[in-house]
């Protein structure tokens, strides 16, 4: 056996060197084909499925601030300490196995006048080719909302900003708002200092934009100090330059919550 290990992997390698010259055109179709899946499904611009706004056309200088993955302590508790000290309202989108963990973090930032959206029940980027319609995970995160909030949120916000037509259809028919957004920082993932994420901040936004930072990681919680400590910089920077903060409610002109 262990002698014709060697003569099936040098049979596979020829294998594999023949279609790759043979039919040179199989992996590139392959790679259009993921390119346009990805434009179709996650990029955070596209609309061709339908209505998935990441802002809104006007010129006067507002922004809509916009936090995923939380509640996620201390992060979280240190975040809304620095809007309040700005006196500046945000967005946050909560996945609903977040809320369950920290429910009285969660009361905190509604009480404090922030608006919550629904970031889905689990945050699991399988379900997106699981559950085409996701109309489990509608219903239930919507429920665990109304149980521990007593509200249902009207804005809808889908894991890794995936978006196909079922989805989209199942979120109007349930009333829910979708909502994309622009990510401030491309090096927020890989845990940047709060100098770096503000500055790519500032490159990112424009009048009317939703920005996309995170005070969690997933439903798994995670150190995010430097995309919480960048507000300071942001904030102040922004002011300066003339802009008002908005939530995402406010600057799409639509109700925050369905009841």
């Amino acid at each position: 056996m262990y002698i014709a290990l060697p003569f099936v992997f040098a049979l596979l390698t020829a294998l594999v060197y023949w279609l790759a010259t043979a039919y040179f055109w199989i992996p590139l179709i392959f790679l259009v084909l993921l390119l346009l899946i990805y434009w179709l499904t996650i990029w955070s611009r596209g609309n061709f499925f339908g209505y998935f706004p990441d802002s809104v056309k006007t010129k006067d200088r507002v922004v809509a601030l916009t936090f995923d993955d939380g509640p996620n302590p201390p992060d979280t508790d240190r975040l809304l300490e620095i809007l309040d000290n700005h006196q500046v309202k945000a967005t946050f989108f909560i996945p609903t196995v977040n809320l369950a963990k920290y429910p009285e973090l969660a009361k905190k930032i509604m009480a404090a006048g922030h608006v919550i959206g629904n970031h889905s029940q689990s945050h699991k980027f399988i379900n997106n080719f699981i559950y085409c319609f996701w109309e489990k995970e509608i219903n239930r995160s919507q429920q665990v909302f109304l149980d521990i909030l007593g509200r249902r949120p009207a804005l809808y916000r889908p894991p890794w900003l995936f978006k196909q037509p079922f989805l989209l259809r199942n979120l109007k028919k349930h009333g829910l708002i979708p909502v994309s957004g622009w990510f401030g920082s491309s090096w927020e993932i890989w845990h940047a200092s709060a100098e770096r994420i503000a500055q790519d901040g500032l490159r990112v936004v424009k009048p009317g934009r939703i920005m996309i930072f995170h005070d969690g990681f997933d439903t798994k919680g995670g150190k995010r100090t430097g995309s919480v400590e960048a507000m300071n910089i942001l904030i102040p920077e922004l002011k300066a330059g003339g802009y008002k903060f908005l939530t995402v409610a406010q600057l799409l002109k639509v109700p925050a919550y369905q009841n």
